[in-house]
């Protein structure tokens, strides 16, 4: 097990303010899944459809690398094993039921985070952006050891693996693109279905032994890829949404709408699922990967198409 430094958190710990809270929390959501929900959606429904998929991609796939070193370095969090997690996160009970049951190296945030807007770095031209993005990479990943639940070490890590990581797939994009495409559809699906399940089945041997169970943000991640490679051709062979169409009133109207029925089926689908079986079981997992996908589903495809129909915006010429 790694020895990180526990002494720099509690350091953090003892000198937190109201102000740099605020701070820090904001750019922690902006690293869970649900910030990279907003960002991407604000890139979809108001600039490039293109661009947003792939930072989509990228985000999620940095996501899954991530749990796969945090399971092979099996580092836990910091003070899980001194039992003192609960009194010094500063994370809601909720949160803290799920984190816990992830290790901690390197840092999902920092990884994904810099993964992330290191490719929004490197596919937009305008100072305003990249300095955006700059500013997100360094505050999502030291947002991590200011609520105490990263090591300081986790988050170099975390960028030392994530920033050339994006890099190279912004390298290599239009490559992957071609090779993807060049598959047919049933070879897309079995790829994807086979190396999904091999995921789960990995992560439920690897986590057998953990107190805590395995982690449910993996099904998360692997529901709404799902979702949105479905749903991504789908859109732009039958819907061809245009985002740069209407004013930016109107555009900010779709963006608001579309989180609202994104974050819609999530909240309606829970419920209903938790009543036919517990997330930890089989059958929950299932439903959870399917809950997921099914909001990317209704955020890539359905959005774009209700809002065609009801003149919110315009269709692309075929």
């Amino acid at each position: 097990m790694f020895e990180f430094r526990e002494d720099l958190i509690q350091f953090l710990l003892e000198h937190r303010s109201a102000p740099a809270s605020v701070l820090f929390q904001t750019f922690n959501f902006l690293g869970d899944l649900e910030g990279y929900v907003l960002v991407v959606s604000l890139v979809y429904f108001m600039w490039d459809k293109k661009l947003a998929f792939r930072l989509a991609l990228m985000a999620i796939g940095a996501m899954l690398l991530n749990h796969t070193l945090k399971t092979l370095i099996a580092n836990p969090r910091p003070f899980v094993d001194a039992g003192t997690w609960t009194e010094k996160w500063a994370v809601s009970p909720g949160k803290a039921a799920s984190l816990v049951s992830e290790y901690s190296t390197p840092s999902g945030h920092a990884m994904a985070g810099s993964a992330f807007y290191t490719y929004l770095f490197a596919a937009v031209q305008q100072r305003w952006v990249r300095l955006a993005a700059i500013v997100c990479i360094v505050l999502t990943g030291l947002a991590r050891p200011y609520i105490g639940v990263h090591y300081v070490e986790d988050i170099l890590l975390g960028w030392g693996v994530g920033i050339p990581v994006a890099l190279l797939a912004f390298r290599y994009v239009e490559r992957a693109a071609d090779w993807w495409n060049d598959r047919p559809g049933p070879q897309q699906w079995s790829l994807f279905a086979g190396s999904g399940l091999v995921f789960w089945i990995g992560t439920r041997i690897a986590y057998s032994e953990n107190p805590h169970g395995p982690p449910l943000a993996v099904l998360s991640y692997l529901g709404l890829l799902a979702g949105i490679v479905f749903a991504y051709p789908i859109e732009a062979k039958r819907v061809r949404f245009d985002p740069r169409s209407s004013s930016i009133a109107i555009r900010l109207v779709r963006f608001v709408v579309a989180v609202v029925l994104v974050a819609g089926t999530l909240a309606l689908l829970d419920p209903l699922f938790a009543l036919v079986s517990p997330d930890h079981s089989v059958l929950g997992n299932l439903l959870r990967t399917i809950r997921y996908a099914a909001a990317g589903i209704v955020g890539i495809l359905g959005c774009p198409y209700l809002f065609v129909r009801i003149g919110l915006a315009r269709a692309m010429p075929g």
